[in-house]
């Protein structure tokens, strides 16, 4: 039987659908076992899906209030989804004592190239991607990607997250078109980053959202990864990365499935194993 829950998810605080009561429900409703909730840390310059640090208070508050009112029914968790951009985000370690939190998701989202300072965005249209790389590494996505991974690589090391979150989305808008997944470069970044990974404990989680928004033809991570991931032992959980109350179980019997076929015999959230 497929454990059921999620402990990715964004409601209308940050770049979600719908209020937190709403996700809560719905995993009540699909007889979650457990649900976190990890809006977009806040971020010091404007954006459009980050927490501003008033809706940061609304929205832990607001947790707080649901895992009281509906303790009885689901464990509930107080997480978020914490961008690591050196130089401009916030050490994990004062989220999780100053909040506090249960516990967080490591990702990223931006790329701050190191000699120039400049942030490249990796998610949203595909056209901010491809200016991205033109303007600030010069056209050379290998020079980008490499950037992305050595960023990962830092942020396990430095901020030891509880979960890392779609660690190979640097994947999304590529497609085969720019570089190939399957180059000695790429695979011998990816092998540096599991065994980072590997030495931090940490979980490293199976994105549906890429396949169910029909941005990618694979999961994050892809197969090859998450095959590298089970030979490394690296604990694996499925989360969809809800944007909205009907996403909370989209492709997740079908990443467990995967994860089984890979050999997997457990899931590892940061609270509870369960079985495959």
């Amino acid at each position: 039987m497929i454990p059921l829950y999620n402990f990715h998810s964004h409601s209308h605080h940050c770049d979600g659908k719908e209020s937190m009561e709403e996700y809560v429900k719905a995993a009540i409703e699909k007889k979650f076992k457990a649900f976190g909730f990890s809006a977009h840390s806040p971020l010091p310059f404007p954006n459009e899906w980050s927490l501003t640090p008033e809706a940061f208070k609304n929205y832990v508050q607001e947790a707080r209030q649901l895992i009281e009112k509906y303790g009885n029914e689901i464990d509930l968790y107080l997480g978020l989804e914490i961008d690591y951009i050196p130089g401009h985000s916030e050490d994990f370690a004062g989220f999780m004592k100053n909040t506090p939190l249960d516990y967080c998701i490591g990702s990223i989202h931006l790329v701050r190239h190191t000699e120039s300072g400049k942030i490249w965005f990796i998610d949203g249209p595909i056209e901010g991607y491809i200016n991205g790389v033109n303007e600030i590494f010069e056209g050379d996505y290998r020079a980008a990607v490499t950037a992305f991974y050595r960023q990962t690589i830092d942020m396990v090391n430095t901020q030891k997250p509880d979960v890392v979150g779609h660690i190979d989305k640097v994947k999304m808008h590529n497609k085969q078109r720019w570089f190939s997944t399957s180059e000695k470069w790429y695979q011998d970044l990816i092998d540096e980053t599991l065994e980072t990974v590997a030495e931090s404990g940490s979980i490293v989680e199976l994105n549906t959202r890429g396949v169910y928004s029909n941005k990618t033809d694979e999961y994050f991570p892809s197969t090859d990864i998450v095959k590298k991931c089970f030979d490394l032992k690296i604990p694996m959980m499925v989360n969809t990365d809800a944007h909205h109350p009907s996403q909370l179980d989209m492709h997740f019997n079908e990443g467990h499935k995967l994860l089984k076929e890979i050999g997997f015999k457990r899931v590892k959230t940061p609270f509870f194993e369960e079985t495959l």
